[in-house]
């Protein structure tokens, strides 16, 4: 599913080879995709002649300006969405929503399962407002990102997938920023100090930093610092050598390595 470090990836593809370029047409193959229930004929109708101006980003939603005052386009990704530029005219087999260039080229917004969302916004902080999402994990000092988990209940696992908590984190950035730390991802929020959330916050922003230097490749992270690519290899701590365990928390499947994460009493 993708995260925050993907959300910057398709932020920088958008920002480097989609401004700038004035907007033919439109093409919807699958309305569905289109969120707040917007239709394809206004879609066009919008963006027709439009030019797309400037990008930006709040946790794992992606927006593209195509307004002056207002009027932004908004892109969430769900579980398997992506942005792609398509220069040759061969569009991918989910590009369910097409942005055609008049220059030639389109933008491609993909998603084969079909839970991403495309929407107009009037502006970015209006739609995180109205989402009510928390703050992005990469932008917020410590002392934001402390302030919601402030009397919060329930699993660190559990709010750290909250959006309204913190924006961007979702199941194996989360994992992998509690590994680092030596939490428990079944640990309850009530038993973390402030230290032990300052350096989780550490930890999530060498998590995401390290994550997009490789362009949102788990696979692709120091295998002798971080545990994802051990995740989808041999399931093994590369701290302790020890096998990783798998444990359902908030509904996610949680893999954590035993010997550096104890278990809550």
């Amino acid at each position: 599913m993708p995260e925050l470090p993907d959300a910057v990836v398709y932020r920088r593809r958008l920002a480097d080879a989609a401004l700038s370029r004035p907007i033919a047409d439109t093409t919807v193959v699958d309305p569905l995709i289109l969120g707040d229930g917007l239709e394809p004929h206004r879609f066009d109708k919008v963006l027709r002649d439009r030019t797309l101006t400037d990008t930006h980003r709040h946790g794992k939603h992606v927006f593209a300006r195509y307004g002056e005052e207002t009027g932004w386009l908004a892109l969430h990704f769900g579980m398997t969405g992506r942005v792609e530029i398509v220069e040759d005219g061969t569009m991918p087999e989910y590009a369910y929503v097409q942005i055609h260039f008049e220059e030639g080229g389109a933008l491609a917004f993909e998603c084969p399962r079909k839970f991403a969302r495309v929407r107009l916004v009037d502006t970015p902080e209006s739609f995180v407002e109205a989402k009510d999402l928390g703050p992005d994990a990469c932008r917020a000092d410590v002392e934001t990102f402390l302030a919601p988990f402030e009397n919060r209940r329930g699993t660190i696992k559990g709010r750290l997938l909250d959006q309204s908590v913190v924006a961007g984190l979702g199941n194996i950035y989360a994992d992998e920023a509690l590994y680092q730390e030596g939490i428990h991802p079944r640990t309850t929020v009530s038993a973390l100090s402030e230290a032990d959330l300052w350096g989780l916050y550490e930890a999530i922003q060498t998590v995401l930093d390290a994550a997009v230097a490789v362009d949102a490749d788990p696979e692709a992270l120091d295998p002798d610092r971080f545990m994802l690519p051990h995740r989808y290899g041999d399931e093994r701590c590369p701290k302790t050598g020890a096998p990783l365990e798998t444990e359902t928390v908030s509904g996610r499947t949680a893999y954590y390595s035993p010997a550096r994460q104890p278990p809550p009493e």
